[in-house]
């Protein structure tokens, strides 16, 4: 597929519309990709992220859209599966805060130990349209896709076996008292 017009800017790509690859070189991309997903998604967010890095997804505006979304319909919802979750123990982080309030609409899972230990990249999928994969998930750069389908299908694909094989970690849970 085409890279995008040189002229289109990453941050007015359409969700299901702007076709072609979006090279994201730094976490000024990447934020502006993730926001711009995120804002557009009218059902779904499936992420998978190493450790929610704080400099992406403890972003005031990201968590305004994933509340948003979580808060758009009873069929809309967004999944993130966390590699490690260790850096989110004792520290308060606005996304982990915001799916313990709306938990019936966004969930969040650790990866099963065998997937904590082979997997390196991160991604994220909104609506199954668009994407944002980093080969590396501990490094801000990778691509963006906001009309791809027939990849995100396959992302969601591999998504969904994570899933199934993730497990609730008790640190990240409401705690009632």
């Amino acid at each position: 597929m085409p890279d995008p017009s040189p002229h289109t800017p990453l941050d007015t790509a359409i969700l299901g519309k702007t076709r072609g690859d979006f090279p994201l070189e730094g976490s000024a991309d990447l934020l502006t990709a993730t926001l711009a997903m995120a804002a557009q998604a009218r059902r779904s967010l499936q992420v998978v992220s190493r450790h929610l890095d704080p400099q992406l997804y403890d972003h005031a505006e990201l968590v305004a859209e994933c509340s948003r979304l979580a808060r758009r319909s009873r069929h809309s919802g967004i999944r993130i599966l966390i590699q490690d979750p260790e850096p989110l123990r004792g520290r308060t982080h606005a996304l982990i805060e915001l799916a313990r309030r709306l938990s019936s609409h966004i969930q969040v899972m650790r990866m099963s130990e065998a997937d904590r230990k082979t997997r390196v990249d991160a991604f994220l999928i909104a609506d199954g349209l668009g994407w944002i994969h980093q080969p590396r998930g501990d490094r801000a750069e990778g691509m963006a896709n906001f009309h791809a389908p027939r990849r995100s299908k396959l992302l969601t694909a591999e998504f969904q076996t994570l899933w199934d094989a993730a497990e609730p970690d008790p640190h990240l849970r409401r705690l009632y008292l």
